[in-house]
């Protein structure tokens, strides 16, 4: 055998060739940006030869669309979209994606309704009554807001729902009497609106939860954390879906593999200062489990196996 097909199987090994990946995420301001950012400057530092070339997107729905043109390689999805895709249900029904898997959930991002402290909302009942923002007509928050007024009784075409330019404004100027968002915390939008105003949220709880979340994978409980916003000294109870890195069964095992482990091996030095850093999954095991929506892929398994023996799970 000559020297060059001795070395041919080294200069091959995954671990020393260099990669690149396309990961899709959300608006260039928004938490999936900054979040995906962040963990991949953790993975480059766990292994300087991976590289992440962050996507602007609109949001999980474009970036699913790009996981099956192919245009990305791993995306930031929410839940509750992730499983609807996977099972072909809602907007999907035409054009199911079953063959996405997923890495692992980074964040939660909970259902939050912002009402004015000084207001005379005091009950979910009476959203129904008063002008809402509840999201754009098709959007994510929009549809999460209306399975829970479906629980309330309430469709939307009796609800008396805005979509308000500046929802800060809108509710300090009392144009509405709230507004709904999925998202992570801190959020600059509910920080931007304390300073204008004094605020509180709305809690989600009891049978109304637990009906909402009844036989559903992609929502948890949750809760608005306490002491971020002024006021706010106490734990709002909500629901949540979970954030989730995803990719499809095309993507190779060791890829995924690196990809996972590279960016989890150093999470201790996480950013503390990204925005929704309070919803973060912290530990392991609050990465994967229930919080996932749709299978793991065998790559992303693998790791979290390995510390499961480790006795790090």
């Amino acid at each position: 055998m000559n020297k060059l097909a001795m070395l041919l199987p080294l200069l091959w090994q995954p671990g020393l060739m260099a990669e690149s990946i396309t990961i899709g995420t959300g608006g260039e301001q928004g938490i999936y940006h900054q979040i995906t950012k962040e963990f991949c400057r953790l993975a480059h530092e766990a292994d300087e030869q991976l590289k992440c070339a962050l996507q602007g997107t609109s949001g999980s729905i474009e970036n699913l669309q790009r996981l099956k043109s192919g245009d990305s390689s791993y995306a930031m999805v929410q839940s509750d979209w992730l499983y609807q895709a996977s099972k072909g249900l809602g907007p999907f029904a035409k054009q199911p994606q079953p063959e996405l898997r997923a890495l692992f959930a980074t964040h939660a991002e909970p259902f939050t309704i912002v009402i004015r402290a000084d207001g005379d909302i005091t009950s979910l009942e009476q959203l129904k009554l008063v002008p809402i923002d509840m999201g754009l007509k098709g959007s994510g928050t929009r549809q999460t807001a209306l399975a829970l007024f479906n629980q309330l009784g309430a469709q939307e075409q009796e609800l008396d729902l805005k979509s308000m330019a500046n929802q800060s404004d809108a509710l300090c100027s009392k144009q509405i009497d709230a507004f709904a968002l999925v998202m992570g915390h801190p959020n600059r939008i509910v920080l931007d609106t304390a300073k204008r105003c004094a605020v509180r949220f709305l809690p989600i709880e009891g049978a109304i939860r637990d009906q909402l979340l009844k036989g559903v994978k992609y929502y948890q409980r949750s809760q608005v954390p306490a002491r971020i916003y002024p006021g706010n000294l106490k734990a709002t109870p909500t629901f949540a879906i979970a954030a989730t890195l995803v990719t499809n069964t095309a993507m190779p095992e060791e890829s995924v593999y690196r990809l996972t482990k590279a960016m989890l091996t150093q999470q201790t030095k996480f950013n503390e200062q990204t925005y929704g850093y309070a919803n973060m999954f912290h530990r392991a095991r609050n990465k994967i489990g229930p919080v996932l929506s749709i299978e793991q892929h065998p790559g992303a398994a693998k790791y979290f196996e390995e510390l499961k023996a480790a006795g790090k799970l």
